[in-house]
């Protein structure tokens, strides 16, 4: 899963998060990895430089080839999302519930004006989900930089994960007509579905 940091539909920017989600289908479990976008590693055909900057080179064709080898990962798909359509993706679905401890409420409220969260659970919409997904300069339960920031991924992945995970499959494959036009993908409708 790969969040582009492109704030415009023209050029492909800077991987802004990274994360591998392994799907055990005996065990029925997913497992998120995150990447700090700034590890330094081996782009393959390029100086050594941060993970992130694999993808604005080549997309996901490298940033794969770059998981595999510094890590040895074989990646079998994946989707990217930029900051649009993730707020928009986040809306799509009602918002996310989160709990918030006050510099987080108080980090989102400084860039996000139009609303007012506290300590305590909120309802996020898109545009305040993805403040907090990005959070970085915050320490809140001694998560800071950029650990507290992939923590803070973690948390909205999972939040969505757990919002549908006992929907039926015709809600689900309902849903990828809407959702299909907001990422980009190299896994086809079918592997999505399976």
């Amino acid at each position: 899963l790969i969040g582009q940091d492109s704030r415009t539909t023209k050029g492909q920017g800077r991987s802004d998060s990274m994360m591998l989600c392994t799907f055990n289908k005996v065990q029925k479990t997913i497992t998120v990895t995150s990447f700090m976008r700034d590890m330094y590693v081996q782009i393959p055909g390029y100086k050594n430089n941060r993970i992130n900057v694999a993808y604005m080179y080549g997309g996901m064709e490298l940033l794969n080839e770059t998981l595999e080898k510094n890590f040895g990962l074989h990646i079998d798909g994946n989707v990217e999302i930029n900051f649009k359509h993730f707020a928009k993706l986040i809306d799509m679905v009602g918002g996310i519930e989160l709990e918030l401890s006050g510099p987080e409420a108080n980090y989102i409220n400084k860039n996000y004006t139009k609303g007012k969260l506290s300590a305590g659970k909120n309802l996020l919409n898109g545009t305040q989900a993805l403040w907090y997904a990005r959070t970085r300069k915050v320490n809140s339960d001694g998560q800071a930089g950029d650990f507290g920031r992939t923590n803070r991924q973690r948390i909205v992945l999972q939040t969505l994960i757990n919002k549908y995970k006992d929907s039926s499959l015709t809600d689900l494959v309902g849903m990828l007509d809407d959702v299909l036009p907001m990422i980009t993908t190299d896994l086809s409708k079918s592997e999505i579905i399976s």
